[in-house]
C-alpha cells in the first residue's frame, strides 16, 4: 500500500520574501526586532544563499505583520513590492522569455523554487487562459494574504514586460469577501469574484503569443539553467490535497465518501483523515469547500435554476441544497445570485 509521507519542513518559501516583508514594516517604522519577537524565525535568515523559511515560520510572520500594522489588504502591497529579483532565477527566466506563454512556463515549472506551500498550474480553456494556485496545506485564515500578494505581484510583473498591457480578464478566490475589498474594488482593474472553487487568474488566451519586452534567449537560458539547479535540491511534497479536490471533482454529481477517495489514493479512510489534519483542513472542508465554488460559480456564470445546481451538487433536493448554501454563505442561492 502506498502512503504519502508528510514532512511539514518540506513546506516552505525562498527566504528572499522575508526582506521585503521587513521593509514594508520598516516603513511604517516597525523594527524588524518587533516584527521577529515571539517568532521562530531567525535574524537575517535570507543572506544564506538558497536560504528557506519553513511554512509555519513564514505563517508567524505574517500573522505578526498584519497583527502589527492593522492591514488586512497587506497581501496587495506586500506583492506589488516584489521586483524580478525577489523571485530570485525564476524571475529573470521570466523576465526574459520570448513571450508571456513562454514566461509562464516557466513559472509554472519552476514555482517550486520559491514556495511550496502553494503550487501554481496553467491550463487553457478554449479563449481563456487559466493560472490557477492550488494550496498545498490549507492556508485558512491567511490565504487572502497569500493569494491576493501572488496575484499582485504577477499583475505588476506582467505590466513591466507588457507596458501597453490591457486590463482585461478576472480573478477568482476561493474564499468569502474580505471585509476591506470593498474599499480596495476600485483599485482592482478587473472583476472578482469570490467563494469560488479556486484561486485562479483568467486572461485572454491571445496574450500568450505577445512578445515580451526584455526578451533575450540567452538570458533565459541561462536563467533556467539555475532554476534547473535549485529544483534539484528542493524535495516536492506530496500534493495531497490537489490529488483530493481532483477525485472529488471527477466525481461532481456524485460527491464521493472519504472511503472512497482513501481507496482512489491507496490508503485507509483513517490515514486520509489524519494526514488532511496535519495539512491543516478535513475531507468534510474541503467537500464544502469545493461544493460552495461550485455553486457560486454556476449561480454567477450560468443561467442553470436552483434546482439544477442543487441536483449536480448531489443534493435530493433544492431546499437541503439552500440550507447548506446559507451556513457557507450567510446568503440565499436566489439572493446570492441577485
Amino acid at each position: 500500500m502506498t502512503i504519502l509521507k508528510m514532512n511539514p519542513d518540506e513546506y516552505s518559501v525562498a527566504a528572499e520574501y522575508v526582506p521585503l516583508l521587513v521593509g514594508l514594516m520598516e516603513q511604517r517604522k516597525i523594527s524588524r526586532e518587533v516584527l521577529f519577537r515571539d517568532t521562530d524565525i531567525a535574524p537575517d535568515c535570507w543572506r544564506e544563499p538558497g536560504a528557506r523559511v519553513a511554512a509555519h515560520q513564514f505563517e508567524q510572520l505574517i500573522s505578526r505583520a498584519m497583527a502589527l500594522t492593522g492591514d488586512d489588504w497587506l497581501g496587495w502591497e506586500f506583492g506589488a513590492a516584489m521586483t524580478m529579483s525577489t523571485h530570485g532565477f525564476l524571475g529573470y527566466a521570466a523576465l526574459s522569455s520570448e513571450t508571456l506563454g513562454d514566461a509562464i512556463e516557466l513559472a509554472v515549472k519552476f514555482f517550486r523554487t520559491r514556495s511550496t506551500v502553494v503550487d501554481l498550474q496553467f491550463v487553457v480553456e478554449g479563449d481563456t487562459a487559466v493560472l490557477q494556485l492550488e494550496e498545498m496545506i490549507a492556508l485558512n485564515e491567511l490565504a487572502p494574504f497569500v493569494v491576493e500578494s501572488l496575484f499582485s505581484s504577477f499583475h505588476f510583473m506582467a505590466l513591466k514586460v507588457l507596458p501597453d498591457l490591457e486590463m482585461d480578464g478576472e480573478l477568482r478566490f476561493a474564499y468569502p469577501e474580505p471585509h476591506y475589498f470593498r474599499k480596495l474594488k476600485p483599485m482592482v482593474p478587473v472583476p472578482c469574484l469570490f467563494d469560488c472553487a479556486y484561486h485562479q487568474m483568467r486572461f485572454p488566451a491571445h496574450r500568450l503569443e505577445r512578445r515580451l519586452r526584455f526578451a533575450d534567449p540567452r538570458l533565459a537560458r541561462m536563467a533556467a539553467a539555475q532554476c534547473e539547479q535549485e529544483l534539484a535540491n528542493i524535495k516536492a511534497p506530496p500534493r495531497l490535497l490537489g490529488q483530493v479536490r481532483r477525485i472529488v471533482l471527477s466525481r461532481a454529481g456524485r460527491f464521493p465518501g472519504v472511503d472512497e477517495v482513501a481507496s482512489d489514493l491507496h490508503m485507509s479512510s483513517r490515514t486520509l483523515k489524519r494526514k488532511l489534519q496535519q495539512l491543516g483542513t478535513s475531507y468534510q472542508k474541503v467537500l464544502d469547500d469545493l461544493r460552495k465554488g461550485l455553486a457560486v460559480e454556476h449561480l454567477t456564470q450560468t443561467s442553470a435554476t436552483v434546482d439544477d445546481i442543487a441536483l449536480f451538487l448531489g443534493y435530493s433536493d433544492a431546499s437541503n441544497f439552500a440550507r447548506a448554501f446559507r451556513r457557507w454563505t450567510g446568503r440565499s442561492p436566489t439572493d446570492y445570485r441577485e
